[in-house]
């Protein structure tokens, strides 16, 4: 295992042996009200744990240091360039990782087709030396989680509108204009229906 520094890896469903989704991943995007200033102007992905209510990380918040600097007094990871977002306010000291694999990895949740998420050390050892892989990893300090039946009631407050996961949103979207071009996609979508989002997606906290 690499020697840990400026963050620590968190122990929540992530981390349990094969893990399972429950539901599709989706992207939440907050309404221009929201008043919560850990998701004021962000974009969550969400992912849906079998056995634990709805967990995921913020795209849009990079925290302004790269994942060479908070591990820089580790030889193999020194180098990375990659930029760490903050995922969320749930235990902002620990590191999850979104990234592409061939196989399902044990410790690590469905995103959408080959995209996986995870927040387990000795898969984080092995990711980071694939620098050739980097452009398909992302790292994101901390996470928000929902206790079962919250965010299917924050959906329906309005808090939230609720989009597909969409893999560009990841990999290609600017950060800096995410919030505001999937606001836009997503006050499209649901113009008709605003008043029954909760709809959208039935069973939000399964």
């Amino acid at each position: 295992m690499i020697r840990f520094v400026a963050l620590l890896f968190l122990a929540p469903a992530l981390a349990w042996a094969g893990v399972e989704a429950s539901d599709e991943a989706v992207l939440l995007v907050a309404h221009p009200r929201m008043d919560d200033p850990n998701f004021s102007q962000t974009v969550v992905l969400v992912a849906f744990p079998q056995d634990s209510g709805p967990m995921g990380v913020v795209l849009n918040r990079p925290i302004g240091a790269t994942l060479g600097e908070l591990f820089e007094e580790d030889e193999a990871v020194r180098g990375r360039q990659d930029a760490v977002h903050a995922g969320g306010p749930v235990q902002p000291d620990g590191l999850l990782f979104v990234f592409r694999a061939a196989e399902h990895p044990v410790k690590a949740l469905p995103v959408i087709d080959d995209i996986y998420l995870s927040a387990d050390g000795k898969l984080f050892d092995v990711l980071v030396r694939k620098t050739d892989d980097a452009a398909n990893q992302r790292y994101y300090a901390g996470y928000a989680g929902w206790a079962e039946g919250q965010l299917d009631a924050e959906v329906e407050r309005g808090d939230w509108y609720v989009l597909p996961m969409d893999v560009d949103v990841l990999y290609a979207m600017p950060e800096e204009s995410m919030w505001e071009t999937l606001l836009t996609r997503a006050t499209s979508k649901f113009a008709a229906s605003a008043p029954a989002m909760s709809t959208v997606l039935p069973q939000l906290s399964r």
